[in-house]
């Protein structure tokens, strides 16, 4: 009988000693794949900014691409996802600049939705080989940096404010023409 009123005696003893107050929120170590459910917080961003860049944020994502052939038809996997460690940011007060960071994951999404569509169409896919299929993802790669490259320069990282608030327009948009390969 003492051994079942052990483990709970333990944990009373345990949460008596710790007050009872909001714990700071622990930062995710692991990939955070995006969904639409899913939106960045700034207690998402756990990396640390290198002292010699001026950027008041930074978002680190990634396409992840896993693909095999199986009984001649193409299975694949595109994830857009999210690196928690190498994100960071300066100003977590900034609502504009999270919303900005946000659409950096948003712009992911959306190129790994038409990397899925282009697998997904693609004649013959297991009789194409490798190469071909290293290339494509080379291509939506390059496609997906130019963008993330062109956002930046438009909107001049989030601070003009039209240009922003175009570039969530459009992506919201692609986004929904682009929903049945999410």
């Amino acid at each position: 009988m003492s051994f079942y009123f052990l483990p709970l005696w333990i944990s009373t003893l345990f949460l008596a000693a710790f007050p009872d107050t909001n714990p700071e929120p622990i930062a995710p170590t692991t990939d955070i794949p995006w969904t639409v459910q899913k939106r960045l917080t700034w207690d998402d961003f756990a990396g640390s900014p290198a002292p010699t860049n001026q950027h008041h944020a930074l978002t680190s994502t990634n396409m992840e691409m896993k693909v095999k052939c199986e009984n001649n038809q193409l299975k694949f996997k595109v994830e857009a996802v999210f690196n928690p460690k190498e994100s960071w940011t300066r100003n977590k007060t900034s609502a504009m600049l999270l919303a900005h960071e946000q659409l950096h994951f948003d712009l992911t999404e959306l190129h790994a939705r038409q990397l899925r569509k282009r697998l997904k169409e693609l004649p013959n896919a297991c009789n194409r080989g490798a190469a071909d299929l290293n290339r494509y993802a080379s291509e939506a790669f390059e496609k997906w940096h130019q963008e993330q490259d062109l956002y930046d320069r438009e909107s001049r990282h989030g601070l003009n404010k039209d240009q922003q608030l175009e570039w969530i327009a459009s992506v919201e948009l692609r986004l929904k023409q682009l929903e049945a390969y999410k």
